[in-house]
C-alpha cells in the first residue's frame, strides 16, 4: 500500500484510474498538472499529456478556469493535444506494487464452514414445518401414533388417543378429522424432509469436490424450497 503521508501517491493512483477509464474530470486535470510540475516519478511529460487530453474533453467553461492558471511554458505544451497517453511501464509497475497480493484462502477451513452452514440451513428449513425441541418431537410421535390408531380403528376409546381428543376439541374438529389432518401433515413433512436431505447431501458432496473458494461458496448456497 502507498504511504498515507504521501499525497502524490494517492493522487497518482486517482489520475491513473481516471486515465484508464478515459474519464476527464476537472480534479484529475489539476492533479495531473501538479504531478507534472513536481516531476513526480520522473514522468513529467506523461502527466502533462494526461492533463492536456483531459483538458480537451472538459466543457469549455471548466477548461477556461484551468487554462487561466497556466504558466507560459504550459500554454505552449497544451497548444496541441494527442490521443489518450499510454501509462509508462515503470509507473505501472510502481502502482501495481501498492496493491498487496491477496491472502491465501484456507480451503479446508472454508469447506468446514460451508458444511456447517448447509447443515444449519437444512435444519432451520425443516423447523418451519415442526416446532423444535426434544419434548415437542416426542409429542409429535405420540400424536402420530394415536392418529394412525384412530384411522385404523375409528371406534377406539378416547382414553387411548388423548392427544388427538385434546387437539380435536381445541380446533373444533371431530377426532377422526383431527387424525386425518395429523397423518396428512406428517406425509407432507416426510416429502419436505426427504427433499431437504437430498439437497443437503448433494451440497456437501459438491463442497467436498470444489477446488476454489468461489465454488465452495456457491455449493453452500442451497435453495431448500421445492421447485
Amino acid at each position: 500500500m502507498y504511504n498515507i503521508d504521501s499525497m502524490y501517491e494517492c493522487m497518482t493512483e486517482g489520475v491513473v484510474k481516471a486515465l484508464r477509464a478515459k474519464v476527464a474530470e476537472r480534479w484529475a486535470v489539476c492533479a495531473s498538472i501538479w504531478l507534472a510540475r513536481q516531476q513526480v516519478f520522473n514522468a513529467q511529460d506523461f502527466w502533462y499529456a494526461v492533463a492536456g487530453k483531459m483538458l480537451s474533453e472538459l466543457p469549455a467553461g471548466e477548461a477556461a478556469t484551468i487554462e487561466g492558471q497556466f504558466s507560459k511554458a504550459e500554454d505552449t505544451l497544451f497548444s496541441t493535444v494527442g490521443d489518450w497517453p499510454t501509462l509508462p511501464e515503470g509507473l505501472a509497475a510502481r502502482i501495481a506494487a501498492w496493491t498487496p497480493a491477496p491472502a491465501d484462502i484456507d480451503l479446508d477451513a472454508l469447506r468446514a464452514d460451508a458444511v456447517l452452514k448447509v447443515d444449519r440451513a437444512a435444519e432451520a428449513y425443516r423447523m418451519q414445518f415442526i416446532t423444535p425441541g426434544y419434548g415437542q418431537l416426542m409429542a409429535y410421535q405420540q400424536k402420530l401414533e394415536e392418529a394412525r390408531d384412530k384411522l385404523a380403528n375409528p371406534s377406539i376409546a378416547n382414553d387411548k388417543i388423548p392427544h388427538i381428543i385434546a387437539e380435536a376439541a381445541a380446533d373444533d374438529m371431530t377426532p377422526l378429522e383431527k387424525a386425518q389432518q395429523v397423518v396428512a401433515a406428517f406425509s407432507a413433512f416426510q416429502q419436505v424432509s426427504a427433499s431437504v436431505e437430498a439437497k443437503r447431501i448433494a451440497a456437501k458432496k459438491a463442497i467436498a469436490e470444489a477446488t476454489t473458494a468461489e465454488a465452495i461458496t456457491a455449493a453452500s448456497n442451497v435453495s431448500w424450497a421445492e421447485e
